[in-house]
C-alpha cells in the first residue's frame, strides 16, 4: 500500500452528509435550504463539473437527482462543513417536497428485457405423451437489502494537479473513470488509494465510486480536503423461479418448462451475465428430452440491485436442488437412490457447464450419505411426516434431512462481452526479482495463491514478489467479485508465468508479460468450466417454541483439483455455510453434539474452479428440503421467518 497518509488527519478537511429522497417514486418539487455561510459548501447537480452519470457496463444512475425520484433514498444533494456535527443539524433544516405519482402513473415495475431464452427438445412433442405426470413448484428468493454495521469512510484531497482519492473499492478502475467522468478530470491524474473492508455482499463494488465523486467535487469546489462517513448498503435481486416438470411414475423426468423473473431495482445491470449464470444453475444434472427457459428482467422503485455475493448462480442452483428432491419423493425414491440413479451426463447440462466426470460426483454423496447415516435419518423423518398428528409444542420432534449438490463455478460465463479486458502484469527483473501489477487487493489468502504459484513457475522466493504501489499505474484486472481472485485470477498468473519461462535466459531482463482475462479453454463451447463438486447434508428441527428451523448438524464433501491451503479453504467453507444458513432465516444448534463436519478431496493439479457460490446454493437447497420434510408442507420463500412457517403448517404456504 502506499506511503501517503489520508488527508483525515487534517483538521481542515470537510465532513460531508448526503441528502437522500425520502419517496420512492415522484418528482422534486421544491428544495427550501438553510442559511449557509462560508463554513458550508454544498454539492448539487449545478456544482458537477463533468457528467451527471455512474456509468457500469451499459448501464448508467444519476450521480445526483434534482428533479425525478426513481428510488427510495436516492441522492439529491450532499452538505459538507468542518464539523459533523454542525453538517448533521444544518442538513435538518433542508426541506424537499415532492409531487407524488397519481394512481394511473403508480410505481409498478416496468418490464426492461425482452426474454432471455435457452431451450433444446421440442416441449410439445415430449410433453404429448399421456402417461407423464407434472409436478409445478414456484421458488422466490426475495429482495433483502444488507445494512453494515460499519461506516465506511472515503477520504479526497488535491495536491498540485493530482486528485489523491481514499476508499475500500472491489473495482478501482471503475472510481477511477467515474471520478474523471463526473469532475471533468484527466485519468491520469486520479490515484486511487485503496483501503480496507470487508464486503460479504459485493455492496463495495460501485457504491464507493458515486461516493467517491460527490467527495471529488466537493472537493474541487471548496479547494480543501473532503471526508465522507456512511454505512454501504447492498440490495440484493428479488428472483422468482416458476418449475414444471413432466415425469413418468418411474422417476425419469422428460420436460421442464422454467420462467424467471428478476427484479434488479430502478436500472438492470449485468443482466446478459445474471442471464448466464441463472441458466447454468437451472439446467439439471440429470437428463431431459426437452427443457425451456424464459427469464424476463423487470424493474421497480427499489436501490439498483447487482452482484448480492454471486449473480443469480446460487438460487438457480438450489431452486434445481430442491425441485428435484420433491420429484424424488413424489416418485418413491429417497432423494440419495434418485440421484444415483438418474444422474448421467448428459448435453443439456454439458452447453451450459463442462464438469469433472459424474463418477466423482457419486462417489462424492455416496461416501457423504455413509458418513452422516442419511439414509435412516430421511426414512425416519418421512415416517414422521406422513403421521397425522399435527405439530405441538409439546412435541417438539419435527425434523427434517435433505440432500444437495453441485458443480462450483467461477468468474464470468466464456459469453461474457459487456465487460472490459481484464489483466494482470507480471515483471520478472534482475536478482529474481518478479513485480506483479494488478488492481485486484494484494494480502489475504488469494494473493498467497498467487505467490505461491509464480514461486513456483518462476522458482523464486515468496519474498521476492512485490505489487505495484498505489501511485503508479495500475491495470484494470476487473471487478473482484465471482471469486475471480482465486478462480480466474491464477489462471492468469499461471499463464503469464508461463510466457515469462518461454523468454526467460533467451531474452535479457527484464521480462514483462502481460495477461487478459482468457476465454478458459476448457469450456469448449460451455457457458462454464468446472473441476470442483459439492454435496451437502443438512439435519434440522422446527423450534416449537420459537417458531424458527434449528440446524442440528451438516455435512459437506468437497471435490476439486489443486489445493493450495486446505485449513484455509475449510475455515472459508465453514463461514460460507454459516452467513448463508443465517441469511435464510435458520438458527445454529448450541448442542455439543452440533457439527459442520467437512471432507475435501483432491486430485490433480489444475487450478480449481471455486465452491462459494455453488456452496450457498446447495445449503440453501438443503436447507428449504429439510424443512419441507419437517413441516410436510412445501415452502417457496427464502429468507424464511415465522409468519412463512406458520402459514406453511396451516397449508397456505
Amino acid at each position: 500500500m502506499a506511503e501517503k497518509k489520508p488527508s483525515t488527519s487534517k483538521v481542515t478537511a470537510l465532513h460531508g452528509l448526503i441528502v437522500t429522497a425520502s419517496v420512492d417514486a415522484g418528482r422534486i418539487e421544491e428544495i427550501s435550504l438553510p442559511e449557509l455561510d462560508a463554513n458550508f459548501t454544498l454539492v448539487t447537480t449545478r456544482d458537477i463539473p463533468g457528467t451527471n452519470r455512474v456509468r457500469t457496463l451499459d448501464a448508467a444512475t444519476p450521480l445526483l437527482t434534482s428533479s425525478t425520484i426513481s428510488y427510495h433514498q436516492q441522492p439529491i444533494l450532499a452538505l459538507f462543513g468542518y464539523d459533523s456535527e454542525s453538517v448533521q443539524l444544518k442538513a435538518r433544516e433542508i426541506n424537499i417536497s415532492y409531487q407524488l405519482p397519481t394512481a394511473q402513473e403508480s410505481p409498478t415495475a416496468v418490464i426492461e428485457s425482452t426474454p432471455y431464452t435457452y431451450h433444446f427438445g421440442s416441449l410439445e412433442s415430449i410433453t404429448s405423451d399421456t402417461d407423464l405426470a407434472v409436478l409445478e413448484r414456484s421458488y422466490r428468493y426475495s429482495g433483502s437489502d444488507y445494512r453494515s454495521n460499519t461506516l465506511t469512510r472515503i477520504s479526497v484531497e488535491m495536491e498540485g494537479d493530482i486528485l489523491h482519492v481514499y476508499t475500500p473499492t472491489q473495482w478501482p478502475s471503475h472510481v477511477r473513470e467515474t471520478v474523471s467522468d463526473t469532475t471533468a478530470i484527466p485519468k491520469r491524474r486520479i490515484v486511487v488509494h485503496r483501503l480496507p473492508f470487508y464486503a460479504p455482499h459485493d455492496e463495495m463494488l460501485t457504491a464507493p465510486s458515486a461516493l467517491c465523486s460527490i467527495a471529488a467535487i466537493a472537493c474541487l469546489k471548496a479547494d480543501c480536503p473532503t471526508d465522507l462517513m456512511c454505512k454501504v448498503e447492498s440490495f440484493r435481486p428479488d428472483l422468482s423461479i416458476k418449475r414444471k416438470s413432466w415425469y413418468y411414475s418411474d422417476g425419469r423426468v422428460q420436460a421442464e418448462d422454467i420462467h424467471v423473473q428478476v427484479n434488479q431495482g430502478c436500472e438492470p445491470m449485468f443482466s446478459d451475465e445474471m442471464a448466464n449464470q441463472l441458466i447454468a444453475g437451472l439446467v439439471p444434472l440429470y437428463p431431459l428430452q426437452a427443457l425451456n427457459i424464459s427469464i424476463t428482467f423487470s424493474s421497480g422503485n427499489t436501490p439498483p440491485s447487482h452482484f448480492f455475493g454471486d449473480l443469480g448462480y446460487a438460487d438457480a442452483l438450489s431452486s434445481t436442488e430442491a425441485h428435484y428432491c420433491s420429484l424424488a419423493k413424489l416418485t418413491g425414491y429417497n432423494p440419495l437412490s434418485w440421484r444415483l440413479k438418474f444422474t448421467a451426463e448428459n448435453t443439456g447440462h454439458t452447453q451450459v457447464i463442462r464438469t469433472d466426470k459424474y463418477t466423482k460426483l457419486k462417489d462424492l454423496i455416496n461416501e457423504l450419505s455413509t458418513r452422516c447415516d442419511f439414509q435412516r435419518k430421511n426414512a425416519a423423518y418421512e415416517m414422521q411426516r406422513q403421521m397425522r398428528v399435527k405439530l405441538s409444542t409439546f412435541f417438539n420432534y419435527s425434523r427434517g434431512t435433505a440432500l444437495a449438490c453441485g458443480p462450483g463455478i467461477s468468474g464470468f460465463s466464456s459469453e461474457c462481452r459487456s465487460l472490459p479486458q481484464q489483466s494482470v502484469q507480471i515483471t520478472l527483473k534482475p536478482n529474481n526479482k518478479v513485480e506483479v501489477n494488478t488492481s485486484f487487493y494484494n494480502n489475504g489468502s488469494s494473493a498467497e495463491i498467487w505467490r505461491q504459484i509464480i514461486s513456483e513457475e518462476l522458482s523464486v522466493s515468496k519474498s521476492d514478489i512485490s505489487f505495484i504501489e498505489d501511485q503508479k499505474e495500475m491495470l484494470d484486472s476487473g471487478p473482484s467479485v465471482l471469486s475471480a481472485n482465486s478462480g480466474r485470477m491464477p489462471q492468469q498468473v499461471l499463464r503469464a508465468c508461463n510466457q515469462i519461462k518461454e523468454k526467460r535466459f533467451v531474452q535479457p531482463l527484464p521480462i514483462c508479460e502481460s495477461v487478459l482475462s482468457p476465454k478458459q479453454p476448457e469450456t469448449k463451447g460451455s457457458l462454464f468450466f468446472s473441476n470442483s463438486w459439492i454435496a451437502l447434508i443438512l439435519e434440522l428441527e422446527i423450534d416449537a417454541v420459537l417458531l424458527q428451523p434449528l440446524v442440528r448438524s451438516v455435512w459437506v464433501s468437497v471435490s476439486l483439483s489443486r489445493i493450495f491451503d486446505e485449513q484455509v479453504l475449510k475455515s472459508k467453507i465453514r463461514h460460507t455455510i454459516v452467513s448463508t444458513l443465517r441469511e435464510a432465516g435458520a438458527l445454529l444448534s448450541h448442542r455439543s453434539s452440533f457439527e459442520i463436519d467437512i471432507s475435501i478431496t483432491s486430485d490433480g493439479e489444475q487450478i480449481s474452479s471455486s465452491v462459494t457460490s455453488a456452496l450457498k446454493g446447495v445449503v440453501t437447497a438443503a436447507f428449504v428440503s429439510a424443512l419441507e420434510q419437517a413441516l410436510g408442507t412445501p415452502v417457496a420463500k427464502v429468507p424464511v421467518d415465522g409468519a412463512t412457517l406458520l402459514a406453511a403448517m396451516r397449508g397456505k404456504s
